[in-house]
């Protein structure tokens, strides 16, 4: 029992905050698309486990080292993001017209899954390793953590913290803004809209790249990986809000980390996700509650005035 509320849980708490990390980075990278492009943007997976599987090539069919192989990861991510958007989401955007936000949500999700198929082809369905800088351990109190989950975790957060100062002072990022609060006002100042909204896929496939290079070095590189993973970030990016400062994905990142290793003391491990889905059903439900609209109440008589 000491060991439960003392090593165990500190141990729990150490880990949600490192995957908290984790999720805050990818959920602030899908708000940031979602919000200004309103694009549903499945195929997020797709580029988060394109970028290990370009440095897996890279390292083992080129020779490369492994920094330069990342690099190579990390252009590939940002390059299918990019392309995913100018020759998929936004053709199909175009053709739909008033169904537009339907239509790219069924062609992500089909175009995902026919880019893990050709990972699959490619590469086989197992898994492969991904090997990089030696793994050093170090403690934290009663609690251990290795040097890959403290570079995932620093690097998550400049992502965050970056990403939110390049709204805020940049030229481009105040553009970024102004689209997403009102694209055609943006598009009649002379902001070009499709311009901006490359930058944010741009910025999405760098984030989920980024996050999935040092999850390929924790663990292992396989065609499934951006799955539940990516899900998580859709959690992040709605309850944060599409609309709002990326620091806000930190909190919730974090909550959600914890509240998934916290959850694993009491529920076995394939509930922790459901108890994130829940808080998830539960916060939809409150602002379908909140948005419902008030009946009027009806209007009192004026008191008559005495002669």
């Amino acid at each position: 029992m000491h060991d439960l509320l003392g090593g165990e849980l500190w141990q729990l708490t150490v880990n949600g905050l490192v995957r908290g990390a984790f999720y805050a980075a990818l959920g602030a990278g899908l708000a940031l698309v979602i919000g200004v492009t309103a694009r549903f943007h499945f195929a997020y997976a797709l580029t988060y486990t394109v970028a290990p599987y370009a440095a897996f090539w890279a390292m083992d069919g080129l020779g490369a080292p492994f920094w330069p192989s990342a690099l190579a990861g990390l252009a590939a991510a940002v390059a299918v993001s990019m392309l995913l958007e100018a020759g998929v989401y936004e053709p199909v955007a175009r053709r739909a017209a008033d169904r537009a936000m339907l239509a790219v949500l069924v062609t992500s999700i089909g175009v995902s899954t026919a880019g893990i198929a050709l990972l699959q082809l490619r590469f086989g369905t197992g898994s492969l390793p991904f090997y990089g800088p030696n793994a050093v351990r170090h403690q934290l109190g009663s609690a251990r953590i290795s040097g890959f989950d403290l570079g995932q975790t620093a690097t998550c957060l400049v992502l965050v913290a970056g990403l939110a100062a390049f709204l805020a002072f940049t030229p481009t990022g105040r553009s970024i803004k102004a689209v997403r609060s009102n694209p055609g006002l943006a598009a009649v100042l002379g902001i070009g809209v499709r311009r901006v909204n490359l930058v944010c896929f741009a910025v999405a496939g760098l984030i989920s790249g980024a996050c999935a290079l040092w999850y390929g070095l924790l663990y292992t590189v396989q065609p499934s990986m951006g799955d539940a993973t990516v899900i998580y970030g859709f959690v992040v990016a709605f309850l944060a809000g599409t609309r709002s400062s990326p620091l806000r994905a930190l909190p919730v990142g974090l909550g959600l980390g914890l509240l998934e290793q916290w959850a694993s003391n009491w529920l076995p491990l394939q509930w922790t996700q459901t108890a994130v889905f829940i808080v998830l059903t539960a916060y939809l439900a409150f602002l379908a509650v909140k948005g419902r609209p008030l009946r009027p109440r009806p209007a009192r008589p004026a008191p008559l005035r005495s002669a």
